[in-house]
Order: structure tokens, then sequence, then C-alpha cells
């Protein structure tokens, strides 16, 4: 197969195509990512590109190798509040909800002097 002096290996062709489809796989995972509105917008995403080339001792073959690498920004943490108490022996925890504006506090009512009956058990 003879070539032409001034013809380049074409990295879009390397591998029947399949390099470029990686890349193209990659970009796709950097732009779902950067959509996500559970990340940081600002955050910096990557793409790494590494072409291996190993030559044999002919220096006439070379064994190439590609690989892509995404660095993405992780999903924003989670955070809430939990209330631990004991129930028997067990100790339990529940999570610490906030308050709904469009729901009615009872203890607020009752410091307020509104007509609510408190309905708590009597200690036996």
């Amino acid at each position: 197969m003879e070539k032409q002096e001034n013809e380049k290996l074409d990295i879009n062709l390397l591998a029947g195509g399949a390099v470029k489809e990686a890349i193209e796989y990659a970009l796709e995972d950097i732009f779902q990512n950067i959509k996500d509105l559970n990340t940081k917008a600002e955050k910096s995403r990557k793409l790494t590109l590494t072409i291996e080339f190993k030559p044999d001792e002919s220096r006439q073959v070379i064994k190439t190798s590609v690989n892509t690498k995404t660095s993405l920004v992780p999903v924003n943490s989670i955070s809430t509040q939990l209330l631990l108490d004991k129930v028997g022996n067990k100790t339990v925890a529940t999570e610490l909800l906030k308050q709904n504006p469009n729901q009615i506090d009872f203890d607020d009512l009752e410091k307020q002097n509104k007509k609510i009956i408190s309905m708590q058990k009597e200690a036996r």
C-alpha cells in the first residue's frame, strides 16, 4: 500500500471511525452533565483523549490504543436533619421536616389561645 508523502493520518477515520465515535460519546456525557440542574453550572468539565503508540522492533508496525476519559461535575449533595429518639430499647431516627406555610401549626394556635382542645393522652 503506497501512500503519498503529503497524506496525513486522519483521526476522524482512525480505527474505522471508532475514535471519533468515542469522542462524540464523551462529549454527549459532558453536555448531559452540564444540562443537569443538580450539578454546579460554573464548574469545569474535562475530556481527556489519550493515544498510546507502541512500535514493534522493526519500527514499522505500531500498536495504537485510544482512551477517552471524562471528568464530570458530581451531583449536588442533599442535606436534611434527623431527630433521634428512643422507642422502647431501640433508637430511631425521624427526618425533621420543614413546616408547610399552607398548614396550620397547632402549637402556635394554642399559644394564641384559639379554640383548640389539646388531645394529648393522659400518662398512666
